[in-house]
């Protein structure tokens, strides 16, 4: 088996009719790379997650064999393990936004942000896991997710044994945390903490709206639009070829430009900034800037810092913060819908 760090420098180093042999052997090994980064990541609500880290690690690899990009790739492996995370955050954080802010909260917490001491966040080396507990357990490979996550299934036993009945969501939330350290007695994951007090706290999210729900008066979302997608050719060839990759950009920022400008600036500036890049790479910084109604410099001073938090992007657009999921989610069902009609969710 190559090196897929080797694959990767011949595929993008060889000319067009030279590289061929090391695509197939390229997009299996990235394949293999993508899944294991996913091992432990909870993605079965998240539809096509593995498909959407594919086409966004393509569309990197093929804006630099086309020169677009001018950063290379020195590691692959670190490369596909950032871009699965980046995919990772942005989807939880618009799959499920109240166990997200939750998360952020924590984080801030362990890591000293919300001056509160004793407490510690550390990764174990050689994994992605981050563990988190009291300061003198930091460094401590020792999990106790199994536990923790009995708390998850039985909220209102904990509730009864370790706060004396008191209800979870009045408990200040650094004294909750300590409550469960001490109930555990080890260092948990992050994830796994996250999950319990969310539980206890009864931490919900709205289930969305199905994509295919028509509102009233969207005629234009029944207008047909060209197939992306040839359904006699193997979906994954047609992901890694350079030609449809273009075409799936023409596509997007067709029906980008149809959207009202509120609506894309909540889309774009709640993308991450690598897929912005790409974007960029593909149609140039003053037509996505034009689009977005603002200079380019203006654009370029944002993009190392999207996807931005929605009570600066609700200042952008002129709605409240609360408002920009909603303005931002009715956008991308109307992309979504029309995409499906394309083709481009055959699979």
């Amino acid at each position: 088996m190559s090196d897929p760090q080797d694959l990767l420098e011949n595929y993008l180093s060889l000319p067009s009719g030279r590289c061929e042999a090391y695509l197939e052997p390229l997009s299996e090994e990235i394949r293999k790379l993508v899944r294991r980064s996913l091992v432990k990541r909870e993605t079965s609500d998240l539809e096509d997650f593995e498909q959407d880290c594919l086409l966004g690690i393509w569309t990197r690899i093929d804006a630099i064999k086309r020169g677009a990009a001018d950063t290379a790739i020195e590691n692959l492996e670190a490369f596909v393990r950032r871009a699965v995370h980046n995919r990772y955050c942005d989807a939880i954080r618009r799959k499920r936004p109240g166990w997200y802010n939750l998360k952020l909260e924590l984080l801030d917490m362990f890591s000293g942000k919300l001056n509160v001491s004793g407490l510690a966040i550390w990764s174990i080396e050689g994994t992605q896991d981050r563990l988190c507990g009291y300061a003198k357990w930091a460094g401590s490979s020792r999990s106790g997710a199994a536990r923790c996550r009995e708390i998850t299934e039985e909220p209102h036993a904990f509730a009864r044994k370790a706060l004396s009945n008191r209800d979870p969501a009045e408990v200040p939330t650094v004294e909750l945390v300590c409550r469960i350290l001490d109930w555990v007695g080890t260092p948990v994951p992050i994830d796994d903490l996250v999950s319990c007090i969310a539980a206890l706290t009864d931490v919900r999210d709205p289930e969305p709206l199905s994509i295919d729900a028509q509102p009233d008066g969207d005629e234009e979302a029944d207008s047909p639009v060209d197939w992306l997608v040839d359904p006699h050719v193997d979906v994954e060839r047609q992901v890694v070829d350079s030609g449809w990759l273009e075409h799936v950009v023409t596509w997007f920022w067709t029906e980008f430009l149809e959207l009202a400008p509120k609506q894309r600036k909540a889309i774009m500036l709640g993308l991450a900034s690598e897929q912005v890049i790409a974007i960029v790479s593909a149609v140039g910084i003053p037509a996505v800037a034009e689009a977005l109604e603002m200079t380019p410099e203006r654009l370029a001073s944002l993009i190392s810092r999207l996807p931005l938090p929605d009570v600066v992007t609700g200042e952008e657009i002129g709605v409240p913060a609360r408002s920009v999921p909603s303005v931002r989610f009715k956008a991308w069902r109307r992309i979504q819908r029309r995409a499906r009609k394309s083709g481009v969710a055959v699979g």
